[in-house]
């Protein structure tokens, strides 16, 4: 590690390496943080049957969770852990469904930051490179 990293970018790094719980929330969504550099992050995510719809497909929410999830950390991933952020909006492109049981890749990366507002990128990927959804979104930064 150098002395330029953020504390943010170090607790990713220690939450990749086991050292610190993975948050709630990515138990509940199935996601696990497996690459992290300043500005970028790679999760995996698998749905499972509490991410279903009444029609039995996956809910376009559990896609909308994780880009937004991925976007938020690769711009945490730049703040320091005690600067507040949080999302403004949420653009969310539906490609094609996903399916309960296969592992997908969710990468989030910064496009922009300023010190009051961040534009990150993310998208849903399967193991070939298939693009299921992709998203735009917006952050406040606070501090």
């Amino acid at each position: 590690m150098t002395d330029t990293e953020t504390s943010g970018l170090k607790a990713l790094r220690a939450l990749i390496r086991g050292e610190i719980p993975t948050p709630s929330i990515g138990q509940t969504m199935g996601l696990t943080a497996v690459e992290v550099s300043p500005g970028r992050i790679v999760l995996h995510a698998q749905p499972d049957e509490r991410h279903l719809n009444p029609a039995g497909a996956v809910h376009g929410g559990f896609a909308a969770t994780c880009l937004d999830g991925a976007a938020a950390l690769a711009l945490f991933s730049t703040l320091e852990v005690q600067t507040p952020h949080s999302t403004v909006d949420l653009n969310v492109k539906y490609v094609r469904p996903l399916t309960p049981g296969q592992r997908y890749q969710a990468t989030g990366w910064l496009v922009e930051r300023t010190r009051s507002v961040a534009i990150c990128d993310a998208q849903i990927t399967d193991a070939t490179g298939k693009l299921y959804a992709k998203a735009t979104t917006t952050f406040l930064i606070q501090g």
